[in-house]
């Protein structure tokens, strides 16, 4: 007879809200509130999970260990695996705070005019208006939007000795 009152009482208007799961491709989710990273990690391959707050704070992506449970209420994004501990770039930032919070940009935001370069201002309004689309389509639509940061790759040549 508890069990039955303290779930009635947890599903009414005082609930909290379950944790919401931002996938690479700009989907959420609202899954149940123990559930274990590793479970997420199994649903999507090649992914790791990353606390939004932490991410946005430190502006670097730290992943979560796989036996770690997920809180009511909290935020919590898929990255790639090969992007763990990559530093953010300010429009990832902004990116990622637009995409958790579901709020399209405001026009006041930008330049009122297009007198200059108006195809620009035709660009982001279409832009704007597809809101269906992913987020970025992958690692060469974030290299070609300007989205991820450059790492720096050096050439290992051999030195021949004489």
């Amino acid at each position: 007879m508890g069990n039955l009152v303290s779930q009635c009482v947890a599903s009414g208007a005082g609930a909290r809200a379950r944790p919401l799961v931002v996938g690479s491709d700009g989907s959420r989710t609202r899954v149940e509130e123990h559930t274990g990273v590793a479970e997420l990690m199994i649903d999507a391959p090649g992914h790791v999970v990353a606390r939004a707050s932490g991410v946005t704070a430190e502006r670097r992506v730290r992943a979560m260990a796989a036996d770690e449970l997920l809180r009511a209420g909290e935020v919590y994004l898929l990255v790639p695996a090969g992007r763990t501990g990559a530093r953010l770039g300010d429009r990832e930032v902004e990116a990622i705070a637009l995409l958790v919070s579901g709020k399209k940009k405001s026009r006041k935001s930008r330049p009122a005019g297009g007198k200059v370069f108006p195809e620009v201002n035709a660009v982001e309004d279409a832009v704007e208006g597809n809101e269906e689309g992913p987020l970025c389509a992958g690692k060469r639509a974030q290299d070609h939007h300007g989205l991820g940061p450059r790492q720096w790759r050096p050439a290992l040549d051999t030195i021949y000795e004489a």
